[in-house]
């Protein structure tokens, strides 16, 4: 007794298989086309998947400009070098042994690590003046090779501390300690030869370069200062509080 075997009915183009209602409902659809006799289902997405898809599409592209196109929100590794500046600014600020002359300047002018200090003192106090990156904007540009009131590296600490009140430029010396002006004055030393991206025209007389930075500072002091300070106590340094950063200055000239 033979048994033949069950023959399936063929597939219609316009009623491909699968598609018989089952409780009212109809299944899922087979596409028409195969690969090597494969069929394929064609199975949509749910609607709150698709829909979550093309809004995180669509959140991309103002959090892109935002964040990476000139926008005002930081990126994460800016936020992260604003954290290292503000740890860095905290120890900065326990030393006492930071002296105000050119080899000191000139050598934590060329420690990237250490001018974060100096970069969130700049930003916070006189971005407002001179722009984020020095270009200059009621105050004078500080990326070109010409001063109003600077010759020598250690007259940018000078400027600072004391200010020119002629000019507009405040007393920095009431608000910051010594160390952070050295830092500070790092900072603004190193700005010299930058690029703006608007800088103003030049201002006051063309100054010579500055000297070369020797392999330590001044005062007994090398450059591993600040270092050192950080690991004698970095908890300490994280752990302290915000408050006690410097308020934001509106208004002033800069060290030129």
């Amino acid at each position: 007794m033979s048994v033949e075997a069950p023959v399936e009915a063929p597939v219609q183009p316009g009623n491909p298989r699968g598609t018989r209602p089952a409780g009212g409902e109809p299944e899922a659809r087979i596409l028409d086309h195969d690969c090597d006799g494969i069929r394929e289902y064609d199975n949509p997405m749910p609607f709150w998947w698709s829909a979550l898809f093309w809004c995180s599409i669509l959140f991309s592209v103002p959090y892109f400009v935002f964040y990476h196109l000139g926008g005002v929100g930081t990126s994460l590794s800016e936020n992260y070098e604003t954290e290292v500046g503000e740890f860095y600014e905290l120890q900065a600020a326990k030393l006492g042994n930071l002296k105000p002359d050119a080899a000191t300047i000139m050598a934590l002018s060329l420690d990237r690590q250490k001018l974060l200090a100096g970069q969130n003192m700049f930003k916070a106090n006189c971005a407002t003046c001179h722009a984020p990156d020095g270009g200059g904007k009621t105050g004078p540009n500080l990326t070109d090779d010409f001063y109003i009131n600077v010759r020598r590296p250690e007259d940018i600490f000078t400027v600072l501390r004391d200010g020119v009140e002629a000019k507009g430029m405040p007393k920095w010396g009431k608000r910051f300690s010594e160390p952070q002006l050295v830092l500070l004055s790092a900072y603004v030393a190193g700005l010299r030869g930058t690029a703006a991206a608007s800088p103003l025209k030049a201002q006051g007389d063309e100054v010579a370069a500055w000297p070369m930075a020797s392999a330590g500072m001044s005062g007994g002091a090398p450059a591993a200062t600040v270092d050192a300070a950080i690991a004698s106590d970095p908890a300490g340094a994280k752990q302290a509080s915000l408050q006690d950063r410097p308020a934001p200055s509106d208004g002033g000239s800069g060290p030129r």
